[in-house]
């Protein structure tokens, strides 16, 4: 016979039970193999780590029903500086906490060690395919691209000398003028709410990070699209809406469903498509994918409302002008940048500047609510030092209301607090990575294709560099550093290299702003006695309850 005759003749036999039973044997294999392997094939199992808790889930079950961080930070203090492990389906991370590791996965071969393709896709659904996804020479031409308008000078506001002289620090990015009239506009809300109460001596329980999260939307929108949102004062605001419906999704469970489905192969592109959008009620329907559909469909508003932003941007002709005289915010530098290098090829193109306005919505507000949400906490919980830390801002705001970025600079308690606070409760807990070849880390022999886990929230309290008391609130630790505190890898609150948060500077400076002024207005203190954080362990460190605080107007000292 023929041999093409023979093989058409055996492909006809080929029934779909053969194609069943080859592909079941084919997938038990797989599936036996890897979870298999971490207990049995793996090179990882040589490094210290925790035992596997589930033969198939591995160490998720603990980590589910555990607080953000907490357990790696106990693997820590009893494994070392080097952990190994395993999460479902037999999938092996390995945690590095050395200043040498760091600089090598971040830094200096931060290309070999790229964010796996299911955290890219994450965070370009929810965040934006901007400088956040992006890697290699894109990542590098995006940031030379962006790195104007989130420079030190861009910082610093403009103030005129003898009324006529214009400092040559002059302001492109957000004054921080721009940050006190939504600042104020929630010091107006709550003293209202507090004068509403039957005894309003006794305060009044807010939601602080429900409202901290609707002001810096308005901050941002102010700072970085001259847009006025006044989501404070707008209850159906629909980016506001968005964004809290959003936000609502974050959970570690929700995240896991959410990356075995971005995992599936051809979701991504199916999700982007007008006829996904047009259909997620289908999710809906499926309980596990419901936050799922909620996710995408809050972010087709914020796509759609971001598009009318840079429209409007992109046919204002006051963008054209020169900087001295034109408006400040960053979309509107961008806008004139991507004008003057016209024709020159590595220009912005319109895609990537929709993409980056949803990066700039989601990682310019969200983040920052969240710091301010606990850094209120962390005072409420330390009266003394809420104490002290009004004393130097009180006297501060009521000389200059408003103050500017060189005031904020001046004020060194106010930013031992802060810095303080992003280190003990960073709104980002954690970040991934991939190892793209076989590699040696801290002398650790890592294969290709191994997680990394970059513990921020471990990094930033290791009592290897900051001591027993490494997990307390002390301020005061900022005005002498520990001896083996390493300025870049000690404190990952804004990660290192070129991945680092390009808008750290802004974001500091915010925070700043915004504590001070209320912090010389009010008091914080628990919502009630026994009060425990419910901090959520997904893409950001968030309160899961909104973090209820009682909130009194500051008592005034007798004259």
């Amino acid at each position: 016979m023929d041999p093409s005759e023979l093989f058409y003749t055996s492909l006809s036999a080929f029934t779909t039970r053969h194609l069943l039973v080859f592909g079941s044997i084919f997938i038990l294999f797989r599936l036996s193999r890897q979870i298999l392997w971490p207990y049995v094939f793996s090179p990882l199992r040589v490094i210290p780590g925790p035992p596997i808790i589930h033969p198939i889930l591995g160490q998720f079950p603990t980590l589910l029903h555990g607080v953000c961080g907490f357990l790696k930070r106990s693997w820590s203090s009893r494994y070392g500086s080097v952990v190994r492990f395993v999460g479902p389906f037999g999938v092996e991370r390995v945690m590095f906490l050395s200043p040498q590791a760091l600089h090598k996965i971040l830094v200096s071969d931060w290309q070999e060690y790229p964010k796996p393709d299911f955290v890219r896709n994450i965070l370009g659904v929810s965040a934006g395919w901007g400088l956040l996804t992006e890697t290699g020479d894109v990542h590098r031409q995006m940031r030379r691209n962006l790195n104007p308008a989130f420079s030190i000078t861009s910082l610093a506001e403009r103030e005129r000398h003898n009324s006529s002289f214009l400092l040559r620090c002059t302001f492109h990015l957000a004054e921080t003028d721009m940050y006190y009239e939504p600042t104020y506009g929630l010091v107006e809300i709550l003293n209202e709410g507090i004068e509403a109460e039957p005894t309003p001596s006794l305060g009044k329980v807010f939601y602080t990070y429900e409202w901290l999260s609707k002001a810096t939307l308005d901050i941002i929108c102010l700072a970085a699209f001259g847009y006025r949102t006044d989501a404070l004062h707008n209850p159906d605001n629909e980016l506001a809406d968005a964004y809290h419906n959003l936000v609502n999704t974050q959970s570690l469970l929700n995240l896991a469903i959410f990356s075995f489905f971005m995992s599936i192969p051809g979701v991504v592109l199916m999700m982007k498509s007008k006829w996904m959008t047009a259909h997620l009620y289908l999710l809906k329907k499926i309980t596990l994918l419901a936050p799922i559909a909620t996710l995408f469909e809050s972010v087709d508003r914020i796509k759609r409302i971001s598009a009318e932003m840079l429209r409007e941007k992109m046919s204002d002709t006051d963008v054209a002008a020169s900087d001295a005289d034109s408006k400040r915010d960053i979309l509107s530098r961008l806008v004139r940048m991507r004008m003057s290098n016209a024709g020159k090829g590595d220009q912005l193109s319109d895609e990537t500047m929709m993409e980056q306005v949803i990066t700039f919505l989601g990682a310019g507000h969200e983040t920052t609510a969240t710091g301010l949400a606990w850094t209120l906490w962390l005072l409420a919980s330390h009266p003394d030092i809420q104490a002290k830390l009004r004393a130097e801002v009180g006297h501060m705001v009521e000389h200059n209301p408003r103050p500017d970025f060189r005031t904020l600079k001046q004020m060194e308690y106010l930013d031992s607090v802060v810095m303080e606070s992003l280190r003990i409760m960073p709104p980002v807990p954690m970040t991934l990575r991939r190892c793209a070849k076989d590699d040696y880390i801290d002398n650790v022999w890592i294969p290709k294709g191994t997680m990394l886990y970059i513990a921020i929230r471990v990094v930033n309290t290791f009592k290897e560099v900051w001591g027993d008391d490494a997990e307390q609130f002390r301020p005061e630790r900022w005005a002498e550093l520990p001896k083996k505190y390493n300025p870049t890898f000690s404190l990952l609150s804004f990660l290192a290299g070129p991945h680092s948060c390009i808008g750290r500077t802004m974001a500091i400076a915010e925070m700043k702003a915004v504590l001070s002024i209320l912090i010389t207005n009010f008091e914080f203190e628990p919502a009630y006695v026994g009060q425990i954080i419910r901090p959520t362990a997904a893409i950001t460190m968030k309160p899961a309850d909104n973090l209820p605080l009682r909130i009194r107007l500051v008592r005034q000292a007798p004259s």
